[in-house]
């Protein structure tokens, strides 16, 4: 075990996850949060990564406390959420859904053409131009260590880890 041992030994504890999907949840809440107008609610397919976090997306509702808190020098963390409403439904009954499916699957499309991992199929370049700036969440590997920490200078993302960790964690049985 190299330089964090402690971090390893939490891994490989029974019932921890390594699933990012949360991470992606927390960018896409921040990003319509930031784009809503106002109140506004979701309606997603019945996937199980979905229904795995919707008690915890239940409780992100409910918080009332008021907090901000700047995670980098593009992305906040705002509480109470302006998002009213989670819902789970049957993509075969709304269009809404199967739209955003469809959408989201042309941009992974585009995205594993882009880096490489597939030929043919969307032009990425045609894709990206029906994106206006800004809209697209991507999660890229950066080893430019200085340009990462120059991002999150002067940046609050310690105290939004404690933040969540404090309020929303999962709390482990026996």
């Amino acid at each position: 075990m190299h330089a964090a041992p402690e971090c390893l030994a939490e891994i490989a504890t029974p019932a921890v996850s390594t699933d990012a999907a949360i991470v992606v949840l927390q960018s896409l809440i921040t990003r319509m949060e930031m784009m809503a107008d106002g109140p506004y609610r979701v309606e997603h397919d019945q996937s199980k990564n979905l229904a795995t976090y919707h008690d915890l997306l239940q409780r992100y509702i409910a918080h009332d406390q008021e907090i901000e808190r700047r995670q980098t020098e593009i992305a906040s963390f705002k509480f109470p959420l302006t998002l009213t409403e989670v819902k789970q439904v049957d993509s075969k009954a709304s269009p809404a859904v199967q739209l955003a499916d469809i959408i989201s699957g042309s941009a992974l499309d585009a995205g594993n053409t882009l880096a490489g991992f597939r030929r043919g199929g969307l032009d990425p370049e045609d894709l990206i131009l029906l994106y206006a700036e800004g809209q697209l969440i991507h999660l890229v590997p950066d080893i430019d260590f200085e340009a990462q920490r120059r991002f999150r200078q002067g940046t609050q993302a310690a105290e939004v880890i404690d933040y969540f960790a404090e309020r929303f964690a999962t709390r482990r049985q026996g």
